[in-house]
């Protein structure tokens, strides 16, 4: 079967416009973070005292059918928590708690992408309190959390020292954006934080 001129110009201008607006609405809508080394940080981060099969691979939430990869992600340009370079991956911070020891590990990730299509945290909200996340380490082993609250604030009134530093057990926290999109900011208002605890 002979293929039409017309139709592979006409498959060729598609593919091209798909990638042109990709391109332009990164461009435009969405910068991602660019991450600051920081050896003073690294010095001092809990994940110093884990092993390497220790260290979180994966994030599977199951009530939102999320079976993620987990990359390591430290600070931005801003200085604030550094999130992944696509919208599929979760970001666990690497300068803190590691996911099963004593603190609060914390993860994050988009809540869509720059064509406003679902990012990974996109349904984070749905989760309640007793809904399971597992986080799997390199070494295959299945670390178990339950959800015991969810909550939203302004993006200005996040308790970070609740997020990053709780102690007196083992906790997950998962970040992700909500609210009203600030079009001169290039961001949202409001934080979703989900709170589990390892059981």
């Amino acid at each position: 079967m002979r293929v039409s001129p017309r139709l592979i110009v006409a498959l060729i201008t598609a593919a091209a416009s798909v990638v042109f607006a990709t391109t332009l609405a990164r461009a435009v809508w969405y910068a991602p973070d660019i991450e600051m080394a920081s050896s003073t940080l690294a010095a001092a981060a809990p994940a110093r005292q884990a092993e390497p099969g220790d260290l979180p691979e994966r994030l599977r939430i199951p009530a939102l059918g999320i079976d993620a990869h987990v990359k390591q992600v430290g600070i931005n340009e801003a200085g604030n928590m550094a999130t992944p370079g696509n919208f599929t991956d979760a970001g666990w911070y690497k300068y803190g708690t590691v996911p099963g020891f004593e603190g609060s590990a914390v993860m994050d990730g988009h809540v869509d992408n720059a064509l406003a299509l679902d990012g990974v945290f996109k349904h984070l909200g749905d989760l309640a309190p007793g809904d399971e996340i597992y986080v799997d380490t390199a070494s295959s082993t299945p670390l178990r959390f339950v959800v015991v609250r969810v909550e939203s604030y302004a993006a200005a009134e996040v308790p970070l020292d609740e997020l990053f530093n709780k102690k007196g057990g083992a906790y997950l926290h998962l970040v992700t954006c909500d609210g009203a999109w600030i079009k001169d900011k290039k961001e949202y208002d409001r934080r979703l934080v989900v709170y589990a605890e390892l059981r």
